[in-house]
């Protein structure tokens, strides 16, 4: 397996020289055009922090407002930006490869023949029969009976399209939320042993009702529970802010999230979540009784917020409403 390109520092405009000899020369030209997009990432990346933090300026401190902070905190950025763009946090450089991988025309393979050979190897119409006009026009009708359906370019732009996926369009109302996700949750709610309605309650306010799930610019995570990318996480992932409480103090904090191909995905990893954690084990002993379950899960730490199950719990007695009727 080759190594991966050195990227360098992201100021170093030496190393995107580097990079671009090696795309011209088509040596590593993969790895020099996925570095090269990272570090464009990676500099978008950085001026979003700065617009950021020229924003906050009138709020900070003169305690810690200098000149050596400013530096620090300049260097904590970049280096952030760096990491992001690595993680493909945004979907800027996968978008650049796409659009110029687009741009390179395919070669075409005619293998080692010589000119003649492969005029030769071109396919030709057998000569015409002799006969009428009105028979030759015979004998191509004929094979189309009244029954023959001739596709029209449409029809074979659907048969030739790609594998349908679910839609990430978001949800307009609590009750679209609860309908389309009923499937699912029933599912995991059978592999847990717990009513369907619970699950569905802490998606909606892990999510609020699906208008809140985390995305990127390549698309929605369908992390319905918010599960964060640990180092075991091998799938892909979304980063974000998120509000997490320490010492019942709410703090704005940058975390990585898994991200599914859909919500059904969404809820068969929260089942694989939580058995094959052993912090929750007394909390899946107690899945038969819903209120049990949820404050046996904010025990064992699944949320930072202190009002978190009875939060959980108040959207319970809701949708349960909702999925009787």
């Amino acid at each position: 397996m080759k190594a991966p390109l050195d990227t360098g520092f992201i100021h170093d405009l030496s190393r995107l020289d580097v990079l671009r000899q090696k795309a011209a020369s088509g040596e590593q030209s993969d790895d020099a055009l996925r570095a090269a997009a990272e570090q464009f990432e990676a500099l978008f990346t950085q001026m979003l922090f700065k617009s950021m933090r020229s924003a906050n300026e009138a709020f900070e401190s003169d305690l810690i407002d200098n000149r050596t902070s400013k530096f620090y905190e300049q260097m904590a950025d970049e280096q952030l930006s760096s990491a992001l763009s690595r993680e493909g946090s945004l979907g800027l450089a996968d978008l650049i490869i796409q659009q110029f991988k687009g741009l390179q025309s395919e070669p075409m393979d005619v293998g080692n023949n010589s000119a003649s050979e492969r005029i030769r190897l071109q396919p030709t119409m057998p000569p015409a029969p002799n006969m009428t006009e009105d028979e030759a026009a015979d004998q191509v009708l004929s094979p189309l009976s009244d029954d023959t359906v001739i596709p029209s370019p449409h029809m074979l732009a659907q048969q030739n399209a790609a594998p349908k996926v679910e839609s990430s369009k978001p949800f307009e109302t609590p009750d679209e939320f609860v309908s389309r996700l009923t499937p699912y949750a029933k599912k995991a709610a059978r592999a847990l042993g717990t009513d369907p309605a619970i699950l569905i309650a802490q998606a909606a306010l892990e999510t609020g009702w699906g208008k809140k799930v985390i995305a990127n610019a390549r698309g929605s995570s369908h992390n319905l529970f918010n599960i964060k990318a640990d180092p075991r996480w091998e799938g892909n992932k979304v980063a974000t802010q998120t509000l997490e409480f320490h010492d019942d103090i709410p703090v704005q904090e940058m975390a990585s999230f898994r991200a599914y191909p859909s919500y059904e995905d969404s809820f068969a990893d929260y089942v694989s979540f939580l058995n094959r954690n052993p912090r929750y084990t007394t909390a899946l002993q107690q899945t038969a009784e819903p209120e049990q379950f949820i404050r046996g899960l904010h025990q064992a730490g699944y949320a930072t917020d202190p009002q978190y199950a009875d939060k959980v719990l108040s959207v319970f007695d809701r949708v349960k409403g909702m999925m009787a009727q």
